[in-house]
């Protein structure tokens, strides 16, 4: 009797953990991983993998290749960046994109420390790979970025993409003030 109750328990979770996935999630994730791998088979696109998950890691594209040193966890670099989602009806195009953040003008430049906790996980694996006068656009997978949750406005399961140039070094180590 108890075995036919843990049989029927466990159906339960099971059924409710597929019936709270909605239809319009699965569409936008697929749809977000088709574009994901699409990018992938682009000429002059890169990877960093994520070899911790064995996950597809950061695609990239070099826009310009800067001569510096890389960052390393700790530091905090100045950097100006531009982001944008994916889009069912407008794939990537700098003439249509959808902000983000609307800060890459030159003129409005960011510190950033190089941490877990300060930035995504995206930036943090990607910054560390960037030599310092680097321009490169970057995609990040759903899960380097903002996971499965809406979170800030961007639905789940969103591939993210930044164009970040990195800038300088502002110090080696954040130092609360």
């Amino acid at each position: 009797m108890k075995k036919s109750w843990s049989v029927l328990l466990i159906s339960c979770f099971v059924a409710l953990s597929f019936s709270s996935c909605s239809n319009e999630d699965n569409s936008w994730r697929d749809e977000n991983l088709a574009f994901f791998d699409d990018i992938r088979n682009r000429e002059g696109i890169h990877e960093i993998g994520d070899s911790l998950n064995a996950y597809p890691g950061i695609l990239y594209e070099v826009l310009k290749e800067g001569t510096g040193e890389k960052p390393i966890v700790g530091n905090v670099v100045e950097v100006s960046y531009a982001g944008w989602l994916y889009n069912d009806t407008i794939t990537y195009d700098a003439k249509h994109p959808l902000d983000i953040d609307e800060a890459f003008d030159n003129s409005d430049s960011y510190d950033v420390t190089i941490n877990d906790s300060s930035i995504i996980s995206g930036w943090y694996n990607v910054l560390q790979y960037m030599p310092m006068g680097s321009k490169w656009r970057i995609y990040i997978p759903y899960y380097l970025g903002y996971g499965t949750s809406t979170t800030k406005g961007i639905p789940g399961y969103s591939t993210l993409i930044f164009d970040i140039e990195l800038k300088r070094k502002v110090s080696d180590y954040y130092v609360e003030e």
